[in-house]
């Protein structure tokens, strides 16, 4: 092999060496399970956050900690100062009034390149859905708020991916197990978010339902009841500053869309994997004492607003006539077939090099197969 030759293979092979470096230090993780765990307490026992004036503003079978945060459906931010454990309450105060605003994919993929590397500027088209806490189930429906295996939990990220198929969006719906429950859940996951990245989303999505009484998320819209949902940002991860622009986006949006339909924002401790991606978002459909079929109407309409803050602005731009979830499909098909065809051919050019014995005896196969053509 000439020294050309290895330089070219050096070109196409040191990246991925080097991506396959950066996947198996990230699915190590940046902390100690211990130090990022989330505690729970046990079933139909809640924490309560209050403020100042003794409202309940967030009630969660979550354990709460100084310092995790809370944005409320109001856009008041709330942050813990005081834990009262034997009485289960986090006693927060006000921290401001929050302006939210809906910052431009564009704009956020912008500051996402700077900190994860991405290289492209604008939406490709699909969405990565999975799962943590697998067994994480609906009493009404279930019969238990826990199946060892597939819960009900699954049922309701079919349903997300399915109306955001409906509206042209390509998704990636994993469905691996990382049974069981407990501290090391978000360890095995990692590796599922890792693989989903590796396909280039515009954004995952790990799904869960919280453990809270079912008032804390019912929701009637016009005249039908669903589930509300939460938003849960890690505050122990490098990306924070970004995921908090990404969650306070999709919600500042959904408000617009549907009022009530996004209930808040938990800033916990922890990282929840969202470390590996400026644009990761941890949702919570409902609550264990809500219905399942609840939970899939109000996380399918949250569908929407995801369809319309990605695609949203490429389907004004496709001209008139068609709808917007015709032209969002369009665009986001044609971003695949693009990027498949792509990857298609590079991974045959690679083949093709190795095969022939280096880039040297490749092109001279080409020179020689031209060569056949002009006799």
């Amino acid at each position: 092999m000439t020294r050309n030759s290895r330089a070219a293979l050096a070109i196409i092979l040191v990246p991925a060496l080097l991506c396959t470096v950066w996947m198996t230090a990230a699915a190590q993780g940046p902390y100690d399970e211990d130090d990022w765990a989330e505690e729970w307490l046990a079933s139909g026992e809640y924490f309560r956050m209050m403020n100042e004036e003794g409202e309940v503003i967030m009630e969660s079978g979550r354990v709460l900690d100084v310092g995790d945060e809370y944005l409320t459906g109001d856009n008041r931010l709330y942050r813990v100062v005081r834990v009262d454990p034997e009485q289960r309450v986090a006693h927060a105060e006000l921290v401001e009034r929050v302006e939210l605003k809906v910052v431009p994919i564009a704009e956020l993929l912008k500051s996402a390149q700077a900190l994860a590397g991405m290289v492209d500027s604008e939406p490709r088209g699909l969405i990565g859905i999975y799962h943590t806490h697998n067994a994480e189930s609906y009493i009404p429906t279930d019969g238990t708020d826990s199946i060892n295996g597939k819960g009900g939990i699954h049922q309701v990220g079919a349903a997300f991916a399915a109306s955001l198929e409906e509206r042209g969006v390509k998704v990636e719906h994993s469905e691996n197990l990382h049974l069981p429950h407990d501290r090391g859940a978000y360890r095995r996951s990692r590796e599922t978010a890792i693989a989903l990245l590796a396909k280039n989303p515009d954004a995952i999505f790990d799904v869960h339902r919280d453990a809270a009484p079912r008032d804390a998320y019912a929701l009637q819209l016009k005249d039908e009841w669903v589930t509300s949902l939460q938003f849960v940002v890690g505050r122990q991860n490098q990306n924070l500053g970004v995921n908090r622009e990404f969650a306070q986006s999709m919600k500042a949006l959904a408000d617009q869309v549907y009022p009530g339909l996004v209930k808040g924002i938990f800033f916990g401790r922890g990282n929840y994997n969202q470390d590996l991606s400026p644009l990761a978002l941890l949702l919570e459909a409902g609550a264990h004492t809500n219905s399942r079929e609840a939970a899939e109407r109000g996380i399918s309409l949250f569908a929407d607003v995801v369809d319309l803050y990605f695609y949203g602005e490429t389907a004004e731009a496709g001209g008139a006539g068609a709808s917007q979830g015709e032209q969002a499909g369009s665009a986001a098909a044609a971003r695949g077939i693009g990027g498949l065809l792509l990857f298609v051919f590079a991974c045959a050019a690679v083949f093709y090099v190795i095969n022939a014995g280096g880039l040297g005896a490749a092109v001279e196969r080409i020179k020689g197969l031209f060569r056949i053509r002009q006799r």
